[in-house]
């Protein structure tokens, strides 16, 4: 064990522990307003079957015409469609497509801006912490106890602050705190674009002394603000995206939780992508090229938020 090998151990015996207590102790909790979903989603599929079983009757004459086609060798109308292939004809080939097809059908409006909300939330955050340790060795010559210091207060504070904001949610609505956090998360990463590489010719020690210049002090308070407040988003999104999500998605390969996961990797995956491209097209204006585009990302996601205020009513 040593100071490289050492924090893999840490936490394969944290993800140890953890996976033990959840086999002893967890049960799947019955999910709030599951029964009222439900029963709505049956109504809405037995008035479907309604209209169904009635455009059927009206076609019941034509039925009877590609019936006695069938029987007596006749040749079907040309405005009269073949009838379908018995079932067992058809292989089980394309039934992976047909999940597909089913998945996408399922996801409506609602369940779209929360997966959206996570990739932007995944990937804002990718491109925060991932680039720490190269952006404040370059920018401040941290060393490796610094931002390791640094990242666990960040992520010591985040757990109280999603537990407020869950104590927060008994009193307002999800869509008012995703504007709150969202808002907060802006700012944040607005005190981390240097105006001052932007503004004049940019120096060998990153215009220090210049009072639109980022010092680590306004480093800090800008990358523990959005931080915290867009890893408290996420939780949010979860919140909004269980009572969005239909209850066909509940099971079946292709599940809410599968989606979420394959939205999330997806995000982060994107995030290291963009952190290299940028990183390798200019080093000195690392810090700009990665937050001006962040920044951006969360005002687009507050205008959504504020666009689909309806939409997100749950």
């Amino acid at each position: 064990v040593n100071g490289m090998t050492g924090t893999g151990f840490f936490m394969a015996s944290l993800w140890s522990i953890l996976t033990i207590l959840i086999l002893i102790f967890f049960n799947e909790p019955v999910r709030k307003g599951l029964a009222e979903q439900k029963a709505q989603e049956a109504m809405k599929l037995a008035s479907a079957q309604e209209v169904t079983t009635s455009e059927k009757m009206d076609r019941g004459d034509s039925d009877n015409l590609d019936i006695k086609a069938v029987f007596s060798n006749e040749e079907m109308p040309a405005n009269q469609e073949a009838l379908p292939e018995p079932p067992g004809m058809v292989e089980d080939q394309d039934s992976c497509f047909k999940e597909i097809d089913r998945v996408v059908r399922l996801i409506k409006l609602p369940v779209r801006l929360c997966l959206a909300f996570l990739f932007a939330k995944v990937f804002t955050i990718e491109a925060l912490v991932s680039c720490t340790s190269a952006l404040t060795k370059n920018r401040y010559g941290w060393h490796v106890q610094q931002v390791g210091t640094l990242g666990f207060i960040n992520g010591t504070m985040t757990v109280p602050l999603s537990i407020f904001v869950g104590y927060l949610s008994n009193f307002y609505q999800d869509r008012v705190l995703m504007m709150w956090l969202v808002t907060i998360g802006s700012f944040g990463l607005f005190l981390l674009i240097d105006f001052s590489d932007l503004m004049g010719t940019p120096t060998g020690t990153y215009n220090q002394g210049h009072p639109l210049a980022v010092e680590p002090s306004r480093y800090v308070t800008g990358y523990f603000l959005a931080f915290c407040s867009i890893q408290a988003f996420e939780g949010v999104i979860g919140s909004i995206l269980s009572k969005v999500i239909p209850t066909a998605l509940a099971s079946g390969t292709l599940n809410s939780g599968l989606l979420a996961t394959l939205v999330d990797t997806l995000g982060r995956g994107c995030g290291d992508i963009f952190i290299f491209f940028v990183g390798s097209l200019n080093l000195r204006q690392l810090m700009n090229l990665l937050f001006i585009p962040a920044c951006s990302i969360m005002v687009i996601c507050l205008i959504t938020i504020r666009g689909f205020h309806d939409v997100l009513s749950v």
